[in-house]
C-alpha cells in the first residue's frame, strides 16, 4: 500500500509517461517506486521501471542500470521482469557521472521501444553539491521526463529543481519521506552489494575469449597496428619496465605494461614511438577488474571477472555466467572485484 501522504503521486504518474524519483539516501525512493509502478499497473498501463542506482542495483547486478517490466502487482522493484541492462562500470556515478545519464536514457529508450506506456524512473541518493545536482540535473534534461517526484526531509532537492521553475516541463511533485523509511550506512550498503555479486556470480565457468572477433572497447587495444619485437624491447629500455605490447592507433600509440607507470614514465616511450602521444595500460590494472559484456546488437548480456590477458593470440579469460558465443563487445571497466 502507498503512504497515504504520497497518493497526489498517484494521479500526476497516471498522467505521465515518464516519471523520474529523486532525493536523498533513505528517503524511500524505492518503496515509492515500488508503489507508483504498482499502482499504474493496477489502473491499467503497461509499466516499466528503469533502476538507475548503479550502487544498490535491484534489476540487474550493481554497476548495471536495469530495465524492469511489470507483468503483475510486485512488492519490490527486483519482482519486475528483467528486459535489458546496460553496463555503467561502477557502484558510484560519481566515478562515472556521463556513463550514468547515458545508461539511464538508454534504458527509458528501450523501454518505449517496447511501447510501454508508463515509465517509473529509480535513481541514486546522490544530491548534494555540485555533483549532485549536476547528475539529477543532467538526467532531467536528458530524459525530459512528465513529471519528477522528488523525496525531502527538508529542501535538499531545492538546488536541483530550481532551474525548472521557470519551465513548464517537468511537472513537479514533492513529498515527504516514508515514516518506514530506514536508514543504512556505508557498511550495510557494501554488504548489499558484496551479496548481489555473490549471487549473480554463482555458477560462473571460465571462458577465453579470441580478441581477433571479440572487440575490446575499453581499454582499446588489439584494434591497431602491432609494432615489432624490436620498438617495444627500445621502449622496455627506456621505461625500465616491461613493454608486452605496442600498437600505433590513429593519433596515438598504445603500450601495455605488466604494472603501472608513472606519469612521467609514461612520457619517454613517445622518443621511440614518435608521432603522437603514448598512452600506457597495465596488465595489473586489467586482471581482476569487472567488465560488461554486450552482444552483437550493443545490448549488455551480462559482467564478467577478467581474469588473464594473453597476447599471442589476443585473448581475454573471464569468470562470467554468460555465454562465450554471445559476447561481441568487451568494456573493462576499472572496478576491482
Amino acid at each position: 500500500m502507498i503512504d497515504a501522504a504520497w497518493a497526489p503521486a498517484i494521479d500526476a504518474a497516471s498522467a505521465a509517461p515518464l516519471t523520474v524519483v529523486i532525493g536523498p539516501s533513505d528517503a524511500g525512493k524505492t518503496t515509492l517506486v515500488t508503489a507508483l509502478a504498482s499502482a499504474l499497473f493496477d489502473r491499467g498501463f503497461s509499466v516499466a521501471i528503469v533502476d538507475a542506482d548503479v550502487g544498490q542495483s535491484v534489476l540487474g547486478p550493481p554497476t548495471t542500470v536495469g530495465l524492469g517490466r511489470l507483468n503483475r502487482r510486485i512488492e519490490h522493484p527486483g519482482d519486475a521482469e528483467l528486459i535489458a541492462m546496460a553496463f555503467v562500470g561502477t557502484t558510484s556515478p560519481a566515478a562515472n557521472l556521463t556513463g550514468t545519464v547515458v545508461a539511464t536514457g538508454r534504458m527509458v529508450a528501450r523501454a518505449r521501444a517496447h511501447g510501454i506506456a508508463r515509465v517509473v524512473v529509480d535513481t541514486g541518493g546522490l544530491i548534494a553539491g555540485d555533483l549532485g545536482r549536476a547528475l539529477k540535473q543532467a538526467k532531467i534534461d536528458l530524459l525530459d521526463p512528465d513529471l519528477v517526484v522528488c523525496l525531502e526531509r527538508a529542501d535538499e532537492c531545492e538546488t536541483v529543481l530550481r532551474p525548472y521553475r521557470a519551465t513548464a516541463r517537468p511537472r513537479v511533485v514533492r513529498l515527504a519521506p516514508s515514516a518506514a523509511a530506514r536508514a543504512r550506512n556505508a557498511e550495510m550498503r557494501r554488504r548489499y552489494r558484496d551479496d548481489a555479486f555473490a549471487r549473480y556470480f554463482a555458477g560462473s565457468r571460465r571462458i577465453v575469449l579470441d580478441l581477433r572477433s571479440a572487440v575490446l572497447k575499453r581499454p582499446a587495444l588489439f584494434g591497431g597496428q602491432p609494432l615489432s619485437a624490436e620498438k617495444i624491447h627500445e621502449a622496455s629500455a627506456v621505461v625500465g619496465d616491461d613493454v608486452i605490447w605496442a600498437e600505433r592507433r590513429h593519433g596515438d600509440t598504445a603500450v601495455l605494461t605488466r604494472t603501472a607507470l608513472t606519469a612521467t614514465a609514461t612520457r619517454h616511450p613517445a622518443r621511440v614511438f614518435e608521432p603522437g602521444p603514448v598512452v600506457a595500460y597495465a596488465l595489473d590494472d586489467l586482471v581482476g577488474t569487472l567488465a560488461g559484456l554486450d552482444d552483437a546488437a550493443g545490448e549488455t548480456t551480462g559482467l564478467g571477472i577478467v581474469r588473464a590477458l594473453g597476447l599471442d593470440p589476443p585473448s581475454l579469460e573471464l569468470e562470467t555466467p554468460v555465454a562465450p558465443e554471445t559476447i561481441a563487445v568487451v568494456t573493462i571497466s576499472r572496478t576491482k572485484f
